[in-house]
Formats: C-alpha cells, sequence, structure tokens
C-alpha cells in the first residue's frame, strides 16, 4: 500500500485525508495548534512531523498555501529523492518552480482541484512535470478520483483551469446570492427562496449532466417566445451577460499568471 503525507491540514487537505485513508496509509502534517486540534477532534488523528511523515512516505501531497510554499519546500528537500512522487495543489506553483527547488530528479505533478472536492463531488485537473512518468499520472488520478472526478492535460492549461473549475463554485455561490435576494425581493421569505434557489440550481445541474442535449438547447426549451422566461432573458441579454462572464474569467486567468512563480 502507498504511504501518503499530506503537508497542510486546511480545508482541501483535511477533504483529501478523509477521502483516501481507505485506499492509502496517510497521515497529516498541520503547522496550526487550532487546526490540529480540528484535525483531531473530527478525524480522530494525530499530525505527524514534516521531517518523519516524508521520510516514511511514497507520495507527498504538498496542500499548503503559496505564500507558504518556500519554507515547507526547504524543509523537505532534502529528503526528497527519484523514488517520491510530489503532488501540489496549489494555484499558481508551477511544477518547474517546484522541480527546481527540490533538486534533480524530483519527480512533480501540479493539479488544481476544487471546493466540492469536499463532499466528493471535486473535478481535479492534473499535469504531469518534466520527469513526472505516466504511473505517476495514473496514481494521482487514483487519489484525487476519491475526491470527485479527474481530467489530464498540458499544464499550460491550469492558468484557465483555476479561472473555470478552481474558481468556478464562487461564481455559482454568487449567483445563488443574487437569485436569493431577488426572491426575496419579489415577497418570498428566506426559507421559501432558499428552498426553491437550491432545488433549482441542484435539479438544473443534474439535468444538465443527465441529458442528452447540451445547456443551449435546455435552455430553448424552458423560454416560449414571449413568455415569462423570455422576459428574464430579454434582461440578461440587454446587460451583455455572456461577455460578463468573460471579461470574469479573463481576469481570474490573468491573476492566475501574475501569482504564478
Amino acid at each position: 500500500m502507498k504511504k501518503i503525507a499530506i503537508i497542510g491540514g486546511g480545508n482541501m487537505g483535511a477533504a483529501i485525508f478523509s477521502r483516501v485513508r481507505g485506499e492509502f496509509s496517510v497521515c497529516v502534517c498541520e503547522a496550526s495548534a487550532e487546526r490540529q486540534s480540528f484535525l483531531k477532534r473530527n478525524f480522530k488523528i494525530k499530525t505527524e512531523d514534516i521531517k518523519s511523515a516524508v521520510k516514511k512516505s511514497d507520495v507527498i501531497i504538498l496542500a499548503v498555501k503559496p505564500q507558504d510554499f518556500d519554507p515547507v519546500l526547504n524543509e523537505i528537500r532534502p529528503f526528497i529523492s527519484s523514488k517520491k512522487l510530489v503532488i501540489s495543489i496549489a494555484a499558481g506553483v508551477t511544477s518547474i518552480y517546484i522541480e527546481e527547488q527540490l533538486g534533480e530528479g524530483a519527480r512533480v505533478i501540479r493539479t488544481m482541484p476544487n471546493m466540492p472536492a469536499q463532499i466528493s463531488e471535486g473535478i481535479t485537473a492534473i499535469a504531469g512535470g518534466k520527469l513526472a512518468k505516466p504511473a505517476d499520472i495514473k496514481l494521482a488520478q487514483t487519489i484525487f478520483n476519491c475526491v470527485g472526478k479527474t481530467i489530464t492535460v498540458e499544464e499550460n492549461l491550469i492558468d484557465a483551469i483555476t479561472a473555470v473549475s478552481g474558481s468556478g463554485p464562487a461564481y455559482v455561490f454568487l449567483f445563488v446570492e443574487c437569485l436569493m435576494k431577488a426572491a426575496q425581493a419579489l415577497g418570498l421569505n428566506e426559507a421559501q427562496s432558499r428552498e426553491l434557489v437550491y432545488s433549482t440550481l441542484a435539479g438544473s445541474a443534474h439535468l444538465l449532466e443527465r441529458s442528452r442535449d447540451d445547456a443551449a438547447t435546455l435552455r430553448s426549451k424552458v423560454t416560449s417566445k414571449g413568455g415569462t422566461t423570455q422576459a428574464a432573458m430579454d434582461v440578461f441579454t440587454q446587460y451583455n451577460i455572456e461577455k460578463i462572464f468573460q471579461e470574469a474569467l479573463s481576469a481570474a486567468q490573468k491573476r492566475a499568471k501574475e501569482l504564478s512563480k
């Protein structure tokens, strides 16, 4: 059984741990005392020392924030060899940068998971570094399939994927916020608005996933000419909602590139 060390016990690190511990031997390293208590309380685990965890593990998942990356890379560098696979989930940190910091022979994979991984409904993009082998990609897929679906891409697409699926849940949550506020402005109370909006969102997503029709076709089936939906669509068109989405995702991608190192 492969041994995995997850460095960083935040939301994503904990999500990965909770879903893969049945398939792998997993340990977690976490510097925050408050977070250590959370992990012990919720997952019945005791976090481990980073050096000993890396030494005994086959796979090291770097689940720390980008600003904490360099200290972690410096700490684990002496214990990394070509026999170990390093997987990063951090936005903006390239595999080339990690390879350079860890030294010659480092096998690195860069990934971009998203928030629904917390309930095993995430989508994770996987990109292999210079020395990553096909077997490494397959292992990364096995790990992240535990928290949802995976897609394998070239690393030059990761910034775009960060803008689409990495940041995407926030766009959905913003849509829900706006729809609920608009529903309440029409006279529905908060509980009614929540039930109607949440159920509509979930049902529409499931229909889209299961239907042979694409989103545009399904939208047209709801939109009768001269009807209520058409009246709403006319407003969206007036404010050019498609352009808003294009500019928003472009801004997110640009920021991802700016943060890259």
